[in-house]
């Protein structure tokens, strides 16, 4: 019998298949007559429980089951066929129906320097990181001691972090698969941890929620090492954890990076990993962005990155066909960091071009040391420029060199170093604000700065990105950062008292000197609004003859005009 149903477009559909019928492939014709194949994988239902701590347990529940998954993504009836080799299992005959769902989040046709929806709705990321989840040890049972291992507060904590991000518009975080909260690796090639893709479904069922996209980090791991072991709660075996392989194929263990890059049969093996993610992954339109790897030149040369980058990125994407897929390099704080990464990296084969740059006064490039607003434009300058979208992927502030968080975040409570780090990408012709991190107790959370995000997120709401044909102009003098976005109906602007530093404020303990008048000359606006960023800020912005009058600028702001007929600078 075929069975009938209906659904919306982009509403995803889940098949589960007999456990007896050796299924190995379904079979969609869609309404255009266009074929395409999606794969069955096991399913483990899972439990996931709390104890009095608010400390997490995932259990399994229940058998394995086998499951299909698909998104429709255009109306009209779809004949679905389950498939054993060449029998026909069952057939099935869905009705899709148009939605209010925007679908993808894609490159836009009419600017590629930004995103867009599938329909055409311009979507800017509001972004930030939220790699993993806090970790906590194991109390030993005797004053101040702490035992082996770790425990999570786990999908709680980032139900908590998604909800403080969707009321204050954050649309997009990163989550590091990786990580051994979510990694489904075991240290054998093609065995999987199925509790662990459950995991990673609940996660998912969490940002639909709150309406947020995932970008997905497949990899994190930088070096094998078979001997240490990281059973303590240090600086130092947090690192190892996080970065460290062990893996083994048929008894033969993987000795190094450069191994692991060059030999096929560790590449074959991984996408055997990204082909499970993808049969549970691929299609569905809240994952927005897939990430091959976080900084990627840390694991091998580069130019040994770089070819399998040339190779991979192409792989993965026939995978994962509906998302974007990108790769990341870390730092760009150093000219061997320029030269022999950004500049010598395949970004052709990426679908956006992505930084990572942080304030350090241990960077070689003396524009880390200094003021984030003249770091991120520098940066912006000298990454490559494909006529794609470019991304401030990973931004703030670290000690020397990496060598932990920033040491003025435990006074920035106004969220001096946030403002400047995710706002300025705006206007340098970003698809997105600088995405954070020490998203967590390190700063964002600490601080409470979820509501950072608001004003820039009401300073793109209606506006066309994509369609205004943006300039960036820079006015800054000695005292003001003023930087512009400008359009062919609108203006963007981000306004900056420069003593309002990190420098000034955070280090030296100094109050701000207010500007007592500002002149933008920007000719045409015949209407302004301002986003205010601070709830203490004095300035005041009016529209005069020769452009716009700031006057009593304590802090900074952010302001959005529209253009009369005569728009000109």
């Amino acid at each position: 019998m075929i069975v009938k149903s209906q659904v919306n477009a982009y509403e995803r559909l889940e098949i589960m298949l007999g456990a007896n019928d050796r299924v190995d492939r379904m079979q969609i014709t869609r309404p255009d007559l266009t074929v395409e194949y999606v794969y069955p994988f096991l399913y483990q239902p899972v439990d996931i429980i709390y104890d009095d701590e608010g400390m997490e347990t995932v259990r399994k529940n229940g058998e394995m089951q086998t499951l299909c998954r698909y998104t429709p993504d255009i109306t009209g009836e779809y004949i679905i066929k389950i498939l054993s080799g060449e029998n026909t299992v069952d057939t099935k005959i869905v009705s899709v129906n148009p939605s209010d769902d925007h679908g993808y989040v894609e490159v836009s046709k009419k600017d590629p320097e930004y995103f867009s929806y599938t329909d055409g709705t311009p979507f800017f990321s509001v972004g930030i990181n939220t790699a993993f989840i806090t970790q906590y040890g194991k109390a030993s049972g005797e004053e101040f001691g702490l035992g082996k291992g770790f425990k999570y507060i786990g999908l709680r904590q980032y139900e908590r972090w998604f909800k403080k991000c969707s009321q204050n518009g954050v649309n997009v975080a990163r989550i590091w698969l990786g990580h051994e909260y979510f990694n489904p690796d075991t240290e054998n090639t093609y065995e999987f941890d199925l509790v662990q893709f459950s995991k990673i479904d609940e996660l998912i069922k969490l940002a639909k929620k709150y309406g947020i996209k995932l970008k997905l980090t497949i990899e994190q791991f930088r070096f094998f090492d078979y001997e240490r072991t990281a059973d303590s709660a240090s600086y130092s075996d947090d690192i190892f954890r996080k970065f460290n392989k062990r893996l083994y194929d048929n008894g033969k263990r993987c000795e190094s990076s450069e191994e692991w890059l060059k030999d096929e049969r560790w590449g074959k093996a991984w996408l055997a990993k990204v082909g499970e993610l993808a049969k549970r992954y691929s299609g569905d339109t809240a994952v927005f962005m897939i990430e091959l790897w976080n900084e990627m030149n840390c694991v091998g040369k580069s130019c040994d990155v770089t070819e399998w980058n040339k190779k991979y990125l192409l792989k993965v994407k026939k995978m994962f066909k509906r998302q974007l897929v990108v790769n990341s390099l870390g730092s760009l704080d150093a000219p061997y960091v320029l030269n022999d990464c950004y500049k010598a990296f395949c970004w052709e084969y990426s679908d956006v071009i992505q930084m990572h740059r942080y304030i350090d006064q241990g960077a070689v490039f003396k524009v880390c040391n200094g003021h984030p607003i003249d770091m991120i434009k520098d940066g912006f300058d000298i990454l490559p420029n494909l006529n794609k979208p470019r991304l401030l992927a990973e931004t703030g502030a670290v000690n020397n060199c990496h060598s932990g968080p920033f040491r003025y975040y435990a006074n920035d409570d106004r969220g001096i170093i946030f403002a400047d780090t995710v706002y300025t990408p705006l206007f340098m012709k970003s698809c997105g604000t600088g995405n954070i991190w020490h998203w967590d107790e390190r700063y964002v959370e600490a601080k409470n700065l979820y509501k950072m995000f608001l004003p820039i997120k009401k300073l793109v709401e209606n506006v066309e990105l994509d369609r205004e044909g943006f300039e960036c102009e820079d006015f800054s003098d000695t005292e003001v950062y003023a930087l512009l976005l400008k359009g062919k109906n609108t203006v963007l602007g981000y306004i900056r008292n420069r003593s309002d530093s990190w420098q000034n404020v955070l280090r030296d303990l100094n109050e701000p000197c207010t500007v007592k008048e500002y002149w933008l000359p920007i000719n045409g606006i015949t209407e302004i609004g301002v986003e205010q960023i601070w709830e203490d800020e004095s300035a005041r912005v009016r529209v005069s003859e020769s452009g716009l009058v700031i006057t009593d600028l304590k802090y900074g702001l952010l302001f959005k005009g529209k253009f009369g007929d005569n728009n000109n600078v």
